[in-house]
């Protein structure tokens, strides 16, 4: 017999509602800050949480937030066949006797018809999905729709979800272009960054955080705060930035961020022009520090549902250069409060240059207007405020004033 998990601390856990975060991906970025977010925001009078994953990189930070979600190891199945991988999820899901389940996709399809079956067998039909990225584009057009199995298994996913949190419009976009998702049960709610906290920093603090990282008050500070792995596509910028520290002796470039190409970009590193003045900074707790030594951010992707480092380098009053994918186009007005580059070498590398180009009051200019388009559209308070209103979670007190 399956026995339902509950917190021994709550004395009325039936008087709660319990929530089930479910996450697939294993790092720790941009996706996982939107959860964390959202986490901080719950009314945990009204509700008990679980954040499951298949690796536990949340632990430490709710201990630190003194938040009490309750932290699992995600061990049901995802390989096999569709009923081994569907009566799985329902022995995890009836043990956890969850009341609704948020399913945060940090790729697109991370949890399979199967799992969404299983999850809306276990709450009576109460699953919603935070699509957190892009969907690739189908191969074939929708609208040959007909073919049997074309498209059936993404679009009875999300008939079987009460609703659908996307990160952006060109997200959404694709979502209902390219998989025939119903447009009316997908909302857009953009991601927010906390704009008391991610703000210039003054000359004297900025100078003092390049002398802890060993880097001259004079020189030029590029920085990209990614995952290591392909898609981020930080090979363009390693090098963009060998070509351009030839013509500026004081470029420096530094790297936040882990993952799985991480010895693969250090060779790389290590090969070209003054390599001694790329940093790999490995993952950063406090990121905002790291933005506020710096003077250019460069988002180098080959695909970006949104971008929220971009969103706090902007906050943070950096030049910002990103490709033209669906996130940073919303977010970007190309020229005005940054650059938009294509998504080759050649084109991060012109972007840089055109940011290295700018003289002070041009310079003045974009990133007042880059923080101004933040404050205006992307806070923190706002955003989880719709997402939770969205997914009819209750809110704490401070999100619903």
């Amino acid at each position: 017999m399956l026995k339902r998990l509950s917190i021994p601390s709550d004395n009325k856990p039936s008087n709660k509602n319990r929530l089930l975060f479910l996450r697939r991906t294993t790092g720790f970025g941009g996706s996982e800050i939107v959860i964390l977010d959202l986490l901080k925001a719950i009314d945990y009078e009204k509700n008990i949480v679980f954040l499951a994953s298949p690796v536990d990189v949340f632990s430490n930070l709710l201990t630190d937030l003194k938040l009490p979600v309750t932290t699992l190891p995600l061990t049901a199945s995802f390989t096999g066949g569709f009923f081994r991988k569907f009566f799985s999820w329902i022995r995890y899901l009836l043990r956890l006797d969850p009341d609704k389940i948020i399913l945060a996709e940090g790729g697109f399809a991370d949890f399979s018809l199967s799992t969404v079956l299983a999850a809306f067998a276990v709450t009576r039909g109460n699953v919603w999905m935070m699509e957190l990225h892009p969907a690739p584009e189908p191969l074939t057009r929708i609208h040959l729709g007909f073919i049997p199995g074309l498209g059936l298994s993404e679009r009875a996913r999300a008939w079987l979800t009460r609703g659908i949190l996307s990160v952006s419009q060109g997200v959404k976009d694709r979502l209902v272009r390219g998989y025939g998702y119903a447009p009316g049960k997908i909302s857009v709610v953009y991601n927010g960054v906390d704009t008391k906290r991610f703000s210039p920093a003054s000359l004297d603090a900025r100078n003092a955080l390049r002398r802890g990282l060993q880097i001259p008050d004079e020189a030029i500070v590029i920085v990209s705060a990614a995952r290591l792995d392909r898609i981020k596509r930080l090979d363009r910028l390693i090098q963009a930035f060998a070509v351009l520290s030839l013509e500026h002796k004081d470029l420096w470039l530094l790297l936040t961020g882990d993952g799985p190409l991480r010895d693969e970009l250090e060779t790389l590193a290590h090969s070209v022009n003054n390599r001694e003045k790329i940093r790999f900074l490995g993952h950063v707790e406090d990121v905002c520090a790291i933005l506020q030594a710096s003077d250019i951010y460069v988002l180098p992707s080959d695909e970006e549902g949104f971008g929220i480092a971009l969103v706090e380098a902007m906050a943070c009053e950096l030049v910002c250069v990103a490709t033209k994918t669906v996130g940073p186009s919303e977010i970007i007005e190309d020229g005005q409060n940054g650059f938009l580059a294509d998504l080759t070498y050649d084109g991060v590398l012109q972007g840089l240059q055109q940011a290295l180009r700018l003289g002070h009051k041009e310079r003045q200019a974009i990133v007042s207007r880059a923080r101004q388009r933040v404050l205006e559209n992307f806070r923190v308070e706002e955003a989880v405020a719709k997402g939770l209103a969205f997914m009819e979670i209750n809110p704490a007190t401070w999100t619903a004033q």
